[in-house]
C-alpha cells in the first residue's frame, strides 16, 4: 500500500480562474497561533508512567512540538509527535510531511522502526490507567498506522504480524475516539484518510462520508476540504477537486484572519 496523499501531491490540486489554490495546499506553510479545532488551549502534560528516557510531553500544542524538533532535529520520535500535533491544525500537508520525515529519520537510527513499537507499548501501558484518554488514543492510532506502513512498504520485516493487523488496530482506535467524542473533526478526518489509503476503492464512500460529517461539525474545516479534493482528483473529478481546494483555501484564510496572521509572513520554520 502506497502513501495515499503526499505533501507534494497536494500542490497538484491546481488553480481555477487564475486563483492559485496551491497557495493553501503548498508546502510553504507554517503556523503562529494555537489550534483551529479546540475552543480552549490544550496544555502539555508529562507522560505519567512513561519510560525514563522519554523526554517528550503529551501535547496538542504544536509550538511546543516544533521546539522539541528544533532541539532534536534528527530524532524521528520528535518528528512523529510534531506530525500528530500538526494533524490537529489546518496544516494537513505539514502533518503528512512530518510523518514522512519521521519514517526517513527512523531508517538512519539504531532503534529504527522499533521506535514505533516502543511508542505503541508506551501508549498501551498508559491506557491501562485511563482507557479513554483521548490524547493517548489519538497518538496510539497514528503509531499503529506508522507501524503497519513500515511493514507494508518493506521498511521493516515482521513475519509475525501482517500490516493489515496494524491498520485494523489503527482504524479501531480512531473509531473508538469517534465514539468518545463525535465532534472531534481531526479524528473524523484521519479515520477517513486511513480508510482511503488502506483500500481506496472499497472505502471511498465511507471516507467521503466521514469528511462530510466532519464539515457538518465544523464547516470552517480546511482539512476535510483538502482530503475531499484529493479524493475527487483521484476519481478524475477535476472540477470538483478544484472546488474543494478553493473552499480549503477560503477556510484556511478565515483561520489566519481570525488569528490576525499575515499569510505573507508565514515561513517553513523547520
Amino acid at each position: 500500500m502506497k502513501y495515499w496523499l503526499l505533501p507534494k501531491v497536494a500542490v497538484a490540486l491546481g488553480c481555477v480562474g487564475g486563483m492559485v489554490v496551491a497557495s493553501y495546499l503548498g508546502a510553504n506553510t507554517g503556523a503562529q497561533a494555537g489550534e483551529l479545532y479546540v475552543k480552549k488551549p490544550v496544555m502539555a502534560r508529562p507522560i505519567a508512567g512513561a519510560v525514563a528516557e522519554d523526554v517528550y510531553a503529551l501535547t496538542n500544542d504544536f509550538t511546543q512540538a516544533e521546539a522539541a524538533v528544533k532541539a532534536n532535529p534528527n530524532d524521528p520520535e520528535a518528528r512523529f509527535l510534531l506530525a500528530v500535533a500538526y494533524s490537529r491544525t489546518p496544516y494537513v500537508e505539514r502533518a503528512l510531511e512530518m510523518l514522512d520525515q519521521s519514517r526517513r529519520l527512523a531508517r538512519k537510527t539504531k532503534e529504527g522502526y522499533g521506535m514505533f513499537d516502543r511508542k505503541i507499548a508506551e501508549y498501551e501501558r498508559l491506557l491501562l490507567q485511563n482507557p479513554d484518554d483521548k490524547l493517548v488514543l489519538y497518538r496510539l492510532a497514528f503509531g499503529y498506522y506508522m507501524r503497519g506502513y513500515a511493514v507494508a512498504n518493506g521498511y521493516m520485516k515482521d513475519k509475525t504480524v501482517s500490516p493489515d493487523q496494524y491498520y485494523q488496530k489503527a482504524e479501531q482506535t480512531f473509531r473508538h475516539l469517534a465514539d468518545i467524542d463525535p465532534t472531534d473533526i481531526s479524528t473524523l478526518n484521519y479515520l477517513g484518510f486511513l480508510l482511503a489509503e488502506k483500500e481506496p476503492d472499497k472505502n471511498y464512500d465511507e471516507a467521503v462520508a466521514l469528511w462530510q460529517r466532519s464539515l457538518q461539525v465544523n464547516p470552517d474545516n480546511p482539512g476535510a476540504y483538502m482530503l475531499l479534493g484529493q479524493a475527487a482528483m483521484k476519481k478524475g473529478h477535476l472540477r470538483q477537486a478544484v472546488e474543494y481546494s478553493a473552499k480549503a483555501l477560503e477556510a484556511r484564510n478565515a483561520w489566519l484572519e481570525a488569528h490576525h496572521i499575515n499569510p505573507a509572513t508565514l515561513k517553513i520554520r523547520l
